[in-house]
């Protein structure tokens, strides 16, 4: 299975507050970390690719609309490469799900039970980021204000690290 090797894992990491139960949806943020975009590893989008149908009825958009026209180049991503996704007219990224906070990617893996990896892993991992083969907390001014892991109401104990551990083990192959 393909991963991407991480040489370095920052202190933030560990020391961040992660998640708690109410999670991403549980955030009044109205998805502001999706207003650019993701950078799609090559899994994910060949797996978009695959289900294209479904979520072109979900999205109410095509699949050539999907995503920029140029892939990255960067080797850095599951499958060897990435392509950005396009802004839909809501002002999020075009997976976002109409009229609605969440994504429709991760609303297919729940509830259809696609592969995991439909998810781009920048996605997966918010607010973790990797470069240079060392994984990374998000710089604060990146994470919206009304994010969970930001949030005063946040309950959780658990580091991001622990949060997000099934994701890492999933992405990366950890060489420390």
């Amino acid at each position: 299975m393909n991963k991407i090797r991480i040489a370095k894992i920052s202190a933030e990491v560990y020391a961040h507050k992660g998640f708690d139960e109410q999670g991403c949806m549980g955030s009044p943020c109205r998805d502001i970390c999706c207003e650019y975009g993701a950078d799609v590893d090559k899994e994910a989008y060949d797996l978009i690719w695959e289900h294209r149908e479904e979520i072109e009825r979900i999205s109410n958009s095509r699949f050539e609309e999907f995503f920029a026209p140029d892939w990255s180049g960067d080797r850095d991503f599951l499958g060897g490469n990435s392509i950005r996704s396009k802004v839909g007219s809501a002002g999020c990224c075009i997976f976002r799900l109409p009229e609605q906070k969440g994504c429709i990617l991760f609303k297919l893996a729940a509830e259809e039970r696609l592969p995991r990896r439909i998810i781009p892993s920048i996605c997966r991992l918010f607010p973790i980021t990797w470069n240079n083969e060392a994984l990374e907390y998000y710089e604060k001014e990146n994470i919206p204000v009304t994010c969970n892991c930001l949030e005063l109401r946040n309950r959780t104990e658990r580091s991001v690290f622990e949060t997000q551990q099934e994701a890492i083990e999933d992405i990366f192959e950890i060489s420390i």
